[in-house]
């Protein structure tokens, strides 16, 4: 299926969703295609997800939703989950909250009260913040997909990460891409969304701590601005030799494209909510990850570029290398599951490219069908336990060999239950090559918080 045509798809069904939402309907029907008869399942266990399904992080919101309600189709066509002896089928219910957390929460209110959703995801931390005000007394679990580390710090018990930790994982890692090459004045342009001020509030603190000098500043609103040509131009005057961008994709690519039209020679470190793949796709490069090699476009646009890779690349790629083992490798140790994962997701995207919000998405919403079987329940405290403790080794579930995850963690002091253990993976560009890696670890530059296993013993930190 083009993406095109899924994009009217899902924004009809939103529509559709909400006026449900609104009369206390059965909600209208998604792209889940009919698996088995219905006569087969005894009910139908309903998941929520808030985010932004228009504006300027539509493409981002629909990632993530996607990458649930295509697990979601797969589990139906499966069998479903079954709870009691019973076997129930799934369906997604979806709200569009504009990136907005005042939006956020009365999506949430009206998804529990129509479809009584035992987990509601939400891609942002603003709006999994403001849900983390309600969810534990109104008794559902938020699937968190923001790499935010503000979320880890309430003590919420009904919670699971499952990006990486940014502090932890890209600040240090992507800095040290320039830090290491003797690169010191760095301009920011984050976002003016809460994830994107927190990104730039850590990124600052880690450069200057490491003999790095902040030149320039000049946050952007990416959901609501085009034209970046004011912003770059107080950016460039400052002649940095590295710019942060903290934004969604398609803007981040425009504005890459706008400061290279300018004169700009330098770098851009591209945190994590943009992914390098997609950047090329909006700037009309197509490049070749098994051969190395450009086929369409310019990709000088993207020298000296760092960022978050996606799972198509590491399937491609002939060889990366692990940031925790420091060597190359010649293939990614998930790969097996990586490449079930994304085929089943590139069958329906077409020529999209499969980021890390589809799969990582699809793989947590596995994770949870499973913790519902474990638990035999739908509550949330059962859930959070099977989840903990019952449904690790992932690999075979599904027939996906291998998981991205293999165990859900505490963070102390707070004991927030919890953030599935994620590695990160990064592109580089430098020089016309373009550079993998894999297996990046928390690297803690002095926080005080860390993360343990249900006992208490310290995992990470």
């Amino acid at each position: 299926m083009k993406v095109r045509g899924f994009v009217l798809i899902v924004l009809v069904a939103v529509a559709l969703l909400m006026a449900g939402c609104q009369q206390q309907e059965q909600p209208a029907a998604t792209t889940t295609p009919a698996e088995a008869p219905t006569g087969e399942f005894a009910g139908t266990v309903y998941i929520g997800f808030s985010g932004p399904l228009s504006g300027g992080a539509a493409l981002y919101g629909q990632n993530n939703l996607q990458g649930i309600q295509f697990a979601v189709e797969d589990i139906n066509k499966a069998g479903g989950i079954e709870i009691a002896g019973k076997k129930y089928r799934l369906e997604v219910v979806s709200a569009d909250d504009k990136y907005s957390p005042a939006l956020t929460v009365p999506n949430a209110e009206k998804m529990l009260e129509v479809y009584k959703t035992p987990v509601i995801f939400c891609p942002h931390s603003g709006g999994i913040l403001a849900m983390e005000k309600i969810n534990e007394e109104r008794g559902f679990i938020i699937g968190a997909y923001t790499s935010s580390p503000a979320i880890l710090q309430g003590g919420n018990k009904h919670i699971f990460q499952i990006p990486p930790n940014f502090e932890l994982v890209y600040v240090p890692f992507l800095s040290n891409v320039f830090l290491d090459k003797g690169i010191k004045r760095a301009a920011t342009m984050e976002g003016t969304h809460e994830y994107g001020v927190l990104w730039g509030e850590k990124f600052k603190e880690y450069w200057k701590s490491k003999g790095g000098e902040i030149v320039a500043e000049a946050p952007v609103n990416y959901y609501t601005e085009t034209d970046f040509t004011t912003h770059l131009q107080k950016v460039l005057a400052a002649n940095p030799e590295v710019i942060l961008v903290v934004g969604p994709s398609e803007p981040i690519a425009n504005l890459i494209k706008t400061a290279r039209e300018m004169g700009y020679e330098g770098g851009f470190l591209v945190a994590e909510q943009a992914k390098i793949e997609e950047i090329m796709y909006f700037l009309g490069i197509e490049y070749d990850f098994s051969t190395k090699t450009v086929t369409k476009g310019d990709l000088s646009l993207l020298e000296k570029t760092a960022g978050t890779s996606a799972p198509e690349a590491l399937v491609q790629l002939p060889e990366v290398t692990s940031d925790y083992r420091n060597k190359v490798l010649t293939q990614d140790p998930l790969i097996e599951g990586y490449k079930v994962t994304v085929s089943r997701i590139k069958e329906r995207l077409g020529d999209y490219p499969v980021t890390w919000e589809h799969a990582l998405e699809y793989q947590a919403m596995m994770v949870l069908a499973k913790a519902m079987d474990e638990a035999d329940s739908l509550d949330p405290d059962a859930i959070m336990d099977a989840m903990e403790n019952k449904v690790w080794p992932m690999d075979g579930y599904m027939g996906i060999p291998s998981y991205i995850y293999t165990k859900l963690l505490r963070i102390a002091p707070w004991d927030t239950r919890g953030a599935l253990n994620t590695p990160g993976s990064a592109l580089v560009i430098w020089d016309g090559q373009v550079t993998g890696y894999i297996e990046i670890y928390p690297k803690f530059w002095g926080q005080e918080y860390y993360y343990t296993d249900a006992s208490g013993n310290k995992v990470w930190g």
